[in-house]
């Protein structure tokens, strides 16, 4: 059984020629999906791929306009799904390192506004501080702490010696804590210099 080609040019002109009508409804779906004219774009373009390469799926039981519109909302569900996994990676991770640092309490109804702010605000400091670690120290304290793999399968992932994890782990959360600190105290210093300027 042949694979599936993309089509062929005389194909590719028949389509842009049977889709050009459509663009801009098209277009206006994405904008109003995305609400930003660069997110519209590049899900319009991405869309405008989907559709191309799938054009053999299209049978037309349904309006051209409608079969592109519903590929531009899948593809935008889909980027919303990835997007939330990535956030949802780094919330995990922020909230590990706070509460193994005692950086911040968990989060609850009965916390304060005031203090749910010091905790965000403590949270960015830390991924702040993340990145700025080596690559090396940074990928082990994400597998180690985050997604509590364990030495084991770290060093299995990452094709180094346990011994190396274990060193690279503690390092890496020693200069997590110092890098925290030091931000830290450069926020509570530059809080108390401009009390004191007013």
């Amino acid at each position: 059984m042949a694979e599936p080609r993309p089509l062929a040019f005389a194909d590719a002109a028949q389509f842009q020629a049977a889709v050009r009508p459509v663009l801009p409804r098209l277009y206006r779906f994405c904008l109003a999906l995305s609400g930003d004219a660069d997110q519209a774009d590049d899900l319009f373009q991405n869309a405008l791929i989907k559709a191309y390469l799938n054009v053999g799926s299209f049978e037309g039981r349904a309006d051209l306009v409608v079969w592109l519109c519903g590929i531009a909302r899948n593809e935008f569900l889909e980027a919303r799904r990835t997007e939330a996994r990535r956030r949802g990676i780094f919330e995990r991770f922020v909230d590990a390192c706070a509460s193994a640092f005692g950086v911040a309490p968990g989060e609850s109804d009965d916390v304060t506004p005031e203090a749910r702010v010091i905790m965000h605000e403590d949270r960015d400091m830390l991924l702040a501080c993340l990145q700025k670690l080596p690559v090396e120290f940074r990928t082990v304290v994400v597998l180690c702490d985050i997604e509590e793999l364990g030495y084991d399968r770290a060093a299995e992932i990452l094709g180094i010696p346990k011994g190396t994890v274990k060193s690279r782990h503690a390092r890496g959360r020693a200069r997590l804590r110092a890098a925290y600190e030091s931000m830290a105290a450069g926020t509570v210093n530059a809080a108390r210099e401009e009390e004191e300027s007013i």
